[in-house]
């Protein structure tokens, strides 16, 4: 690297100079410390003349170096920068024929000692000139240098700067008393000036700065304009000069208004400002900010800069929010639809057929009890109704804030059903501690609550409590009704409320715990991470396998690739609906290689056939420019060329789009965490090309020992061990208090160690290696 080159050459050249001052100095105690004529002259001449003279180029050379002055350090100047010293020495060594550098020498008494006596010849004069020069030259390049920031230690730059101006002005002194001086001083001169330069500067290595603040703003691609404390142009650079129209020449001295008369963006008081604006269809902003010397106001600064790839990206982010929020709304309506009006609909249907019949045979008591009955089903099945249009509307009153939306549905609900709502510490939520998507999670989760009451509790109160501490909001419903037995919703028998409330919370990264007692009334707790916290925290009231899956699902970004529309909003949902985050999608590989530089995601799940760009090619473009972006094909075709093509082009994965929801979430975790997927039909085609199948496919435990209580986790080995014994997923599941998805995923990994194809060829090695018998035929299960 060329500015660690000229650092160890900078070191070199300081050193070098050093030495010679140092062989200068012992030169200059020798000749006043001999009386022999010829002795002295000779040390004087040596010392001085052949290494002193040289020590000023030396030093610029240094002073050079630091400063990165590349230009003056090749071969040829440097040369000349020597030529007037070696001369110097040439004519030294037959200075007795023509006396141009000491026409004569000689041994004169000064203060009782016998000290060295010259007239100088007129090449003596020319010589420290010379040296005066370089010893300017020197104090302009370390002064420039340290002015224009293009070296670290400053202040040792302007030290040394003026040690080079006390040399100097040392030789000076020589000139007009060099007939009155009793010996040389220029020689104790440098050498008090280095020793006290190197004390002063702690002996650190003066550093030539990588990149010099002039030439930052030089390079930056904001705008950037320096103005004074009278708002008047002092300087801008080339940058500045392209977006504002104008030269640094035309504008300097001139005040802002008046360079710039159609920049209302630009005022007049620019003190500590920030202004965003749009020019030419695209968006800036600008940023004044004082200049200080001290306590008093000297100038401004003004930066421009070009936000609009960051705008386009942010509102991007804002529509997939609305349209992830507009996708669960869907959802929770046809849930809801199903589970109440839906019923109330076939229940109608099937009592009008009941009252037909009665028409017929004449039972007219018993009719208008039924219809009476009918009515008052109809009636609240149209209230239920008329709140689900009102909450398809939510969305919309989530532009007020969390709390605005709240307060409106709990006065709703108290008009409506007439229970009272005691709400408490609802001020200690702020709108920065939910975002949206969190906050209508939180907003469903109490709505689901207050449902429950209302049908259920048989109360005319209840209470929501709100807590919140530095890293969790807690909600607590509270209503001192009838209660419910807690064994009636123990794993494998929620009812559909309480389940739904559990996977709106652990969709956020939150949980729901429920505390009933018989008779007393019902306790739910919703625990929410804050948003700026940014963490998922683990139930500690239930198992926390779940909550670790839902953990790393959220983590993984998914951008979805297909032309197919219905297709590709079915598979979104599906994937939410998993946990996963699908932060995109895009209907052909040109789109796909956009929204992956604009949206960086994990993973990729790209169609093969599309128009415009094929996903094979878009995959190879994206892997190109994005390497660490997984992409799994997801396709219908099962061709071997296509597979064998997406796999060079540097596809991690190959899917069929016929893999159940679930199979695909396993193999989307499996990916994540360094896995190849590959469903098992493709498996089976990879197999046969490279002839690898003939002995894999069979059970082969015999062929195979691997060691269940060492390779498998205690959890997988109880999954194992019941899979074996006969039981289904449900009721593992119920057995183990944990989710039927989470004894699928268990069940995968297991299989993935074990080496296994199929979960009868797991059961089957159980059975033998670990002993176990089954105590049933229950019904095997797909995973």
């Amino acid at each position: 690297m060329a500015y660690m080159r000229y650092k160890k050459s900078a070191d070199r050249f300081w050193m070098l100079t050093s030495s010679m001052v140092v062989f200068w100095s012992l030169g200059f105690a020798v000749q006043v410390s001999v009386t022999d004529l010829r002795a002295a002259a000779l040390s004087y001449i040596i010392a001085n003349d052949f290494v002193g003279l040289k020590a000023p180029i030396v030093w610029l050379l240094w002073a050079l170096s630091v400063t990165g002055a590349k230009s003056w350090l090749d071969k040829r100047r440097i040369a000349l920068l020597f030529l007037p010293s070696v001369l110097t020495d040439l004519i030294n060594l037959i200075n007795s024929r023509h006396g141009l550098m000491y026409r004569r020498m000689w041994m004169a008494p000064a203060n009782g000692n016998l000290v060295l006596q010259y007239h100088p010849g007129p090449w003596f004069w020319v010589i420290t000139v010379y040296c005066g020069i370089i010893l300017l030259a020197v104090m302009a390049v370390q002064t420039s240098a340290a002015v224009k920031h293009y070296i670290l230690h400053r202040d040792q730059a302007f030290t040394i700067a003026g040690a080079a101006g006390t040399i100097l002005i040392g030789i000076i002194l020589s000139f007009i008393y060099y007939d009155k001086l009793p010996v040389d001083m220029t020689p104790v001169t440098i050498s008090i000036v280095v020793v006290l330069t190197s004390l002063l500067s702690r002996f650190r290595t003066q550093e030539l700065v990588p990149v010099p603040r002039d030439v930052v703003l030089e390079k930056m691609t904001d705008s950037v304009v320096i103005l004074d404390n009278r708002n008047r142009v002092m300087d801008m650079n080339p940058a500045a000069e392209a977006f504002l129209g104008s030269k640094t020449s035309v504008a300097a001295g001139r005040p802002l208004t008046e360079v710039w008369p159609d920049w209302p963006e630009l005022p007049e008081e620019t003190t500590n400002l920030h202004r965003e604006f749009t020019r030419g269809g695209r968006i800036y902003e600008a940023y004044f900010s004082g200049l200080n010397e001290g306590d008093k106001k000297v100038g401004s600064l003004l930066v421009i800069r070009d936000v609009t790839t960051y705008k386009e990206a942010e509102a991007k982010i804002a529509q997939q929010q609305q349209a992830l929020l507009v996708l669960l709304e869907r959802e929770r309506l046809a849930r809801e639809l199903h589970d109440s009006v839906g019923q109330v609909l076939s229940y109608a249907n099937l009592e009008i057929q009941y009252l037909r019949n009665m028409l017929k045979n004449g039972r007219w008591t018993e009719l208008d009890e039924r219809l009476n009955r009918m009515f008052q089903v109809i009636s609240e099945a149209s209230l239920e109704i008329r709140e689900f249009i009102y909450e398809a509307r939510t969305t919309l009153i989530f532009k007020k804030g969390f709390s605005n939306a709240l307060n409106e549905y709990l006065s709703r609900f108290e008009n409506n059903y007439q229970i009272k709502v005691e709400r408490r510490n609802l001020e200690v939520i702020s709108e920065d501690d939910l975002d949206l998507a969190v906050g209508v999670q939180l907003y469903r989760i109490i709505q689901e609550a207050l449902t429950n009451v209302r049908k259920h509790a048989k109360t005319d109160k209840v209470i929501i409590a709100f807590q919140k501490d530095e890293k969790e909001i807690k909600v607590q419903i509270i209503d001192h009704g009838v209660g419910f037995d807690l064994q009636e919703i123990s794993p494998g028998h929620s009812s559909f409320g309480l389940t739904v409330m559990r996977e709106r919370a652990e969709q956020v990264g939150g949980y729901v715990h429920y505390d009933s007692i018989l008779g007393e009334g019902t306790t739910v707790t919703i625990t929410i991470p804050l948003y700026h916290e940014a963490k998922r925290e683990i139930n500690p009231y239930g198992p926390a396998e779940e909550t670790e899956a839902q953990k790393r699902k959220a983590k993984i970004r998914i951008l979805l690739v297909d032309d197919h529309v219905l297709f590709m909003e079915g598979l979104q949902k599906l994937l939410t609906m998993q946990g996963f985050d699908v932060v995109g999608q895009a209907r052909d590989g040109l789109e796909a290689l956009e929204k992956a530089r604009l949206l960086k995601p994990d993973l990729i799940l790209m169609d093969i056939n599309m128009p415009r760009c094929s996903g094979l090619t878009a995959t190879r473009l994206i892997k190109a420019e994005m390497p660490v972006v997984k992409i799994v094909m997801l396709t219908i075709s099962d061709h071997e060329a296509d597979l064998f093509r997406a796999i060079k082009n540097g596809a991690s994965g190959y899917l069929l789009k016929s893999l159940r929801g679930e199979e695909l979430s396993e193999q989307l975790m499996g990916l994540a965490a360094g896995g190849t997927v590959i469903t098992p039909e493709i498996a089976h085609q990879v197999l046969r090309e490279f002839n690898r199948q003939k002995k894999e496919a069979a059970v082969g435990i015999e062929e195979r020992t691997p060691k269940a209580d060492t390779d498998l986790t205690p959890r997988q080995n109880e999954v194992l061990t019941l899979v074996a014994a006969g039981k289904t997923y449900k009721e593992i599941g119920a057995e183990l208090f944990i989710s039927e998805r989470t004894v699928k995923y268990e069940m995968a990994n297991i299989l993935k160690k074990l080496h296994f194809q199929t979960r009868q060829q797991a059961i089957a090695y159980a059975r033998k290696t670990m002993g176990v018998n089954p105590d049933n035929s229950g019904t095997y299960e797909k995973i």
